[in-house]
């Protein structure tokens, strides 16, 4: 899948400062609490540090909020929403566990087909 990588590279973007949503969840918690979480709707807040538009007909976004470590502080979300890199966004949407896209491609966590607002 051109323009896809596995592991997305961490931008520098600034991390310090992102308050949980209201009524939602870190990464570093939906990580923690895929198992639970597993096709159910969450919310969460972060920045974007990567954004790829238009792959497999969707726009791709990896979204940090400062929590988690290694394996556990980046989300994916797929969304048709437009964000650049750097953003503060709300992302909604339903939590998919062990999503396999093939060629490798592989995500424990995804948040697919999100609603994602812009935050000033």
């Amino acid at each position: 899948m051109p323009g896809m990588k596995k592991k997305a590279p961490s931008a520098e973007v600034d991390l310090s400062g992102i308050a949980k949503a209201e009524g939602g969840k870190t990464i570093a918690q939906i990580f923690a609490e895929k198992d639970a979480l597993g096709g159910k709707t969450v919310t969460v807040r972060g920045k974007v540090v990567k954004f790829n538009p238009n792959i497999m007909g969707t726009n791709w976004l990896h979204v940090q909020d400062g929590t988690g470590a290694a394996g556990t502080n980046d989300l994916t979300v797929t969304t048709d929403a437009e964000v650049q890199i750097g953003d503060t966004v709300l992302v909604t949407g339903a939590l998919t566990l062990n999503k396999d896209l093939g060629s490798g491609y592989t995500f424990d966590v995804i948040i697919e087909k999100a609603q994602v607002a812009v935050e000033k």
